[in-house]
C-alpha cells in the first residue's frame, strides 16, 4: 500500500525531480487558498454540500485571512483553513496521521466553530457547519467520502443534522494511481492524487491536457522553489518530534485525558473554566502558546496573560 512520503528522507536540494508532499501543512494551506486553485476546491467542497461548483466558485470567502494568498510568504498570520459559502461553515484539515491527540483536536475544533456560531446567533436556515478532513491514513473503509452526523441507535433519526465530518480517504485514489489506474481517475481523484505525490515528472503527467490541474502543478512547483517554505520543511523535522515528546508528557500527567473529555464538555455548557484549567497543565508542561490556544480554544492573549498570572 503506498504510503505518504517520510519527510526526513526527502531532500529537494539533491534531486531536481523531487518535491516536497503538498500535504505538510504550510503547503497544503498555501494550495488550498490560492486563487488559481479556487475552481479545483468549489469542486471537492461541490461533493459535501448541495451547492455546484459554479456557484461555489462564485461565493466562497476564506473567513480566516482577509485575501486568498498566492504563496507561503504571504500567508502571515493565517493558520486555520475556515470557508464561507453563503451561511455554510467549513473547516477543512490536513491529516496526516490518526493519532489520538490529532483527532481529538480537531474533533474539538468542529464542536468550537459550532458553538461559537451559536453563541454569537448567527443561525441561518440550512446552513450546516461542516469538518472536511483530508486523510493519508485510511481510518475506515475503501469510500471516497465518509459522512458523520449526529444519529440515534437505530441509525433512523438524525439530530443536529447541519453539524458534520466528512472524512476524504485519499489512500483510494493513490493506491489506484500506483497500480497502473490513472487513466480511469477521475478529476477529484487527480486532484487527490497530486496533493501526495511527490515527483515533478509524474506531478506534470497526471496534470496534463488539463488547464485547472496543470495549474495547480505549477502552484506546487513554484511552493517547492520557495526558500520560506523549504526551511520550514527541514525545521518541521525538530519541531514534529518536540510535539510528540511534549503529546507523551502530557499523556503521563492526563492531561490528554483532560483535553478530549473535559473541554469538550466545558464548550458544551458554555464555559471556559474547564479550559483554563487544561491550559494552566499544559503551561506547566512547557507546552507553546501557540498550541494551547489551538487545543483548548482560548486566545493567545489570554494563554500569555495566565502565564504570567502562574508565575
Amino acid at each position: 500500500m503506498p504510503q505518504l512520503v517520510n519527510i526526513e528522507k526527502i531532500d529537494i536540494r539533491k534531486n531536481p525531480d523531487t518535491l516536497m508532499n503538498s500535504m505538510f501543512d504550510p503547503i497544503f494551506k498555501s494550495i488550498v487558498q490560492n486563487p488559481d486553485f479556487k475552481k479545483l476546491l468549489s469542486l471537492i467542497i461541490s461533493h459535501v454540500t448541495v451547492f455546484s461548483p459554479s456557484y461555489i466558485y462564485e461565493n466562497l470567502v476564506f473567513a480566516n485571512t482577509e485575501l486568498p494568498v498566492e504563496n507561503y510568504k504571504e500567508r502571515k498570520k493565517i493558520t486555520d483553513i475556515i470557508i464561507k459559502v453563503e451561511g455554510t461553515i467549513i473547516n477543512i484539515e490536513a491529516n496526516r496521521s490518526a493519532e489520538a491527540s490529532m483527532v481529538a483536536k480537531n474533533n474539538l475544533y468542529h464542536h468550537k466553530i459550532a458553538y461559537d456560531r451559536y453563541l454569537s446567533g448567527v443561525l441561518v436556515d440550512n446552513s450546516e457547519v461542516l469538518q472536511l478532513n483530508f486523510n493519508v491514513i485510511n481510518r475506515f473503509d475503501d469510500r471516497l467520502f465518509i459522512e458523520f452526523s449526529m444519529k440515534d441507535e437505530t441509525g433512523r433519526f438524525t439530530d443536529e443534522e447541519n453539524f458534520k465530518r466528512i472524512h476524504i480517504n485519499m489512500v483510494k485514489p493513490l493506491e489506484k494511481y500506483y497500480n497502473g489506474g490513472k487513466e480511469s481517475l477521475s478529476k477529484l481523484e487527480k486532484i487527490l492524487v497530486m496533493f501526495q505525490i511527490t515527483s515533478r515528472k509524474k506531478l506534470r503527467d497526471i496534470s496534463k491536457g488539463d488547464e485547472e490541474l496543470e495549474n495547480m502543478a505549477k502552484i506546487i512547483e513554484d511552493l517547492n522553489e520557495d526558500e520560506n517554505i523549504i526551511g520550514l520543511y527541514d525545521k518541521d523535522k525538530m519541531d514534529e518530534w518536540m510535539r510528540k515528546i511534549d503529546h507523551a508528557e502530557a499523556i503521563k500527567k492526563g492531561h490528554a485525558e483532560g483535553l478530549e473529555q473535559g473541554l469538550e464538555q466545558g464548550l458544551e455548557q458554555g464555559s471556559n473554566e474547564k479550559a483554563l484549567e487544561i491550559a494552566k497543565k499544559m503551561l506547566d508542561s512547557d507546552m507553546n502558546i501557540s498550541d494551547i490556544s489551538k487545543f483548548t480554544g482560548l486566545s493567545e492573549s489570554k494563554v500569555e496573560k495566565l502565564k504570567a498570572e502562574n508565575k
